[in-house]
C-alpha cells in the first residue's frame, strides 16, 4: 500500500530532466572560469537559538556549469554532446535538424515534429515554460504531446527510476546480481516473506508472505499507491478515499493516511528520562526516530541516549547511554548503558545495526540492536573538520542526517555543506556532493552542486536520496546512480506556500520520512507536517496549523485530524510501514505522537 503513485510523472522524468541542461558558454564539463556566470554566497551571521553555531546563509549569482553536452550547449569537436546530437558549429544540435527552437523528430512515426511549449524547447532535456517533462533529444523517439502529458524516459538502465513504467530501481546498467536486475526490479535475499524486515538486503517491507497486491510486493518493495485516489471508493491498497485530493482533512492525497493524530509515547509538556509504557514514559522531545518492523528507535537528542519503543504495547526502554542522568560523555562499551553520547542528531538502521551521529563528539557510532546493545565509534577523530579518510583518520564538522540505503550510510555535515557517504565494509568516510565550505544554491553533478545548511535527509529506497537544506529553504534531492543534485521544492526564500516544485515555499524543513510514494518534512517554525508526492512534487499540509510563514508561530497541543490538530515544535518523523502510521517527535510538547 506504500509506495509510489501513478498519479503523475515521476520526479526522475520531470525535474532530473531539468539536469540536462546548460547554464553558460562553458564546454561541457567545464568550470566556472571563464565563465561568464559568477557565484558568490554570503552569511548573514544570524544564528538560530535552537541549532547553535549554524548561520543562514544565502547564494547570489548565478552557475554557468554546463556539465554534460545537451542541445544548445557550447561544444568542442570529436564528442562532447548528448547522444543524439552532434557539434555543428560550435553548439549541441540534433543530427537531422541546426534548428534549436522545434527540433524534427526522424525516427518516431507517431510523433514527427517536437515544438516549442510556452518559451520551453521540447527535446532539448530542459523543463521549461509549460512543459511538464523533457527527456531530451537521446530519448526523443518516446517523446509525444510535445512534453506535455506523456513524457517517459528511455527504461531500464538509465539511471532514473520510471515508476509509470514500473521499476522499483535504476541502477545505470541492465546488469543482474548487483541489487537491481536487468529488469529494474529490486533483488533480494531469500529471507523476504518471513516477517522480518531485512533492510540490509534490499527489503522495503516484510509482511510475512510473497503475496503481491497487499502493499508489499512478492520482492518486498512497497506497492505503488495512488492511482484511484480521490474517486470515494477505498480500494484494496487504499486506507481511505474521501472523494478529492485535498490535504489536511480524514485522508491524504495518495490515500495512505487518515490524517488523524494520537498520543503514543510521553505526557505533553512533561520532559524528563524515564523508562515505561506509553503515557508513563518520559522523553526529552528532541532527537531522531528510525524503525524496523518490531520497534521504533530513538535518538533521545536531550538525554543522549537511544532508546527503544515497541511499537504494539508503546513500552519504552533505555538500551544505551545514561539511562538515569543523561550524562554526557564519549564512551564505547561492549554493554550500551555504559556507553557515552555527547549529542545525538540522527539515528538510522541497516536492520542489524543503529547508525547514529553523535554530533556533540564529531562521530559517528554503531549501536547493536540486540542485548547488551554495544557502542562502537565506526568513523570521526573527534576533531571537528571535513576530512575524508578511513574510520577515525576522517573528521565531520557537523554531522546531521543519516540514512541507509543499498550497503552505505549516507550522512549530511551541514556546516560543511556537504553531503557524505560511509561505506561499513571498508569503513571509509568519502564526501560526494557539496562544496567543503562554500555553502550556496546550485544543483549539479556530485562537488558541482551547492547546498547552504543540508541538515535532515531520507531515502526512498529507489536509488533518490531528499535532503532538508533548512537555511535554504529548498528540499534537494541527490540521484546516487548519476550523482546528480536537484532541487524537489522551495522556492529559496523562507516562506509557506502549497504547491508544486519550486512554486512551493518551505519554511525551514527539518525531520524528514518516506512511504515510496512521498516524502513527509516537518516545518519546525511553523508547526506542520507537509507532504510532498514523489511522482508529481506537489507540496501540500498533512497535519497542523501554520502561519503562513511568519517568523513567530506559536504552537499547541491538539489532538485531532489533519489541519485541526496542533503541533508544537515538530522534530523528527519516521514512516512505519506494518502499522501504516507516520510518527512525529513533537519536542516541545515532549511527546511522540502518531499519524493513521
Amino acid at each position: 500500500m506504500h509506495s509510489r503513485t501513478l498519479l503523475g510523472l515521476v520526479l526522475g522524468v520531470g525535474l532530473l530532466g531539468s539536469s540536462i541542461g546548460c547554464g553558460g558558454d562553458d564546454t561541457p564539463g567545464a568550470d566556472d572560469v571563464g565563465g561568464t556566470g559568477s557565484e558568490t554566497a554570503t552569511d548573514t551571521g544570524t544564528t538560530n537559538a535552537e541549532e547553535v553555531g549554524s548561520s543562514d546563509v544565502t547564494s547570489t549569482g548565478n552557475d554557468d556549469d554546463c556539465p554534460i553536452g545537451a542541445e544548445g550547449c557550447a561544444c568542442t569537436g570529436g564528442g562532447s554532446c548528448d547522444a543524439g546530437l552532434t557539434c555543428t558549429g560550435g553548439l549541441c544540435q540534433p543530427a537531422a535538424s541546426t534548428d534549436t527552437t522545434a527540433t524534427t523528430d526522424t525516427t518516431d512515426t507517431t510523433d514527427t515534429t517536437d515544438t516549442t511549449t510556452g518559451g520551453g524547447v521540447c527535446g532539448d532535456g530542459m523543463v521549461e515554460g509549460n512543459e511538464e517533462c523533457d527527456d531530451g533529444p537521446a530519448n526523443d523517439d518516446i517523446v509525444q504531446g510535445a512534453c506535455r502529458t506523456d513524457c517517459t524516459q528511455a527504461g531500464c538502465g538509465d539511471a532514473v527510476v520510471d515508476y509509470v513504467l514500473g521499476e522499483q530501481c535504476d541502477d545505470g546498467d541492465v546488469a543482474a546480481g548487483d541489487g537491481c536486475d536487468d529488469v529494474c526490479q529490486v533483488e533480494v535475499g531469500n529471507s523476504c516473506g518471513d516477517g522480518v524486515l531485512d533492510i540490509d538486503l534490499g527489503e522495503q517491507c516484510d509482511d510475512d508472505n510473497n503475496t503481491a497486491g497487499d502493499g508489499c510486493s512478492a520482492n518486498c518493495q512497497f506497492e505503488i499507491v495512488g492511482a484511484n485516489c480521490g474517486d470515494g471508493m477505498t480500494d484494496a491498497d487504499e486506507i481511505c478515499d474521501d472523494d478529492n485530493l485535498a490535504n489536511g482533512d480524514a485522508c491524504n492525497p495518495t490515500c495512505n493516511l487518515g490524517n488523524t493524530s494520537t498520543l503514543f509515547v510521553g505526557s505533553p509538556g512533561l520532559a524528563g528520562q524515564v523508562d515505561g509504557m506509553g503515557q508513563a514514559a518520559r522523553i526529552s522531545g528532541l532527537g531522531a526516530l528510525t524503525s524496523d518492523n518490531t520497534y521504533l528507535w530513538l535518538a533521545d537528542a536531550g538525554n543522549r541516549t537511544v532508546r527503544r519503543i515497541q511499537v504494539a504495547n508503546r513500552q519504552v526502554v533505555t538500551i544505551a547511554g545514561d539511562a538515569v542522568g543523561g550524562m554526557a560523555g564519549d564512551v564505547d562499551n561492549a554493554n550500551g548503558l555504559s556507553a557515552r553520547f555527547a549529542g545525538l542528531e540522527a539515528i538510522t538502521t541497516d536492520s542489524n545495526f543503529l547508525w547514529v551521529a553523535d554530533s556533540g563528539n564529531h562521530k559517528l557510532k554503531r549501536v547493536a540492536m540486540t542485548a547488551p546493545y554495544a557502542v562502537t565509534t565506526v568513523a570521526g577523530s573527534g576533531a571537528q573538520a571535513v576530512t575524508d579518510g578511513v574510520g577515525n583518520a576522517a573528521a565531520f564538522d557537523d554531522l546531521r542526517g543519516v540514512t541507509y540505503y543499498g550497503g552505505k550510510i549516507y550522512l549530511l555535515d551541514a556546516v560543511g555543506a556537504v553531503l557524505r557517504r560511509f561505506d561499513p565494509q571498508t569503513q571509509e568516510v568519502l564526501t560526494i556532493a557539496g562544496q567543503v565550505g562554500n555553502p550556496g544554491v546550485a544543483d549539479g553533478f556530485g562537488t558541482n552542486a551547492q547546498f547552504i545548511s543540508p541538515r535532515y535527509m531520507v531515502s526512498d529506497n529507489s536509488g533518490t536520496l531528499y535532503i532538508a537544506d533548512t537555511n535554504g529553504y529548498h528540499i534537494r534531492y541527490y540521484n546516487i546512480a548519476q550523482d546528480y543534485v536537484g532541487t524537489f521544492a522551495g522556492t529559496g526564500v523562507q516562506g509557506y506556500i502549497d504547491g508544486v516544485g519550486t512554486m512551493a515555499a518551505v519554511h525551514r524543513p527539518r525531520g524528514m520520512a518516506s512511504d515510496g510514494t512521498s516524502i513527509y518534512w516537518v516545518e519546525f517554525n511553523q508547526q506542520t507536517i507537509r507532504q510532498g508526492i514523489l511522482s508529481s512534487a506537489s507540496v501540500s499540509t498533512l497535519l497542523g496549523q501554520h502561519c503562513n510563514g511568519a517568523m513567530v508561530c506559536n504552537g499547541g497541543y491538539v489532538e485531532g485530524v489533519g489541519t485541526a490538530a496542533r503541533l508544537n515544535g515538530p522534530f523528527g518523523l519516521n514512516w512505519h510501514f506494518p502499522t501504516n502510521s507516520l510518527f512525529v517527535l513533537d519536542s516541545t510538547n515532549r511527546v511522540i505522537r502518531r499519524i493513521q
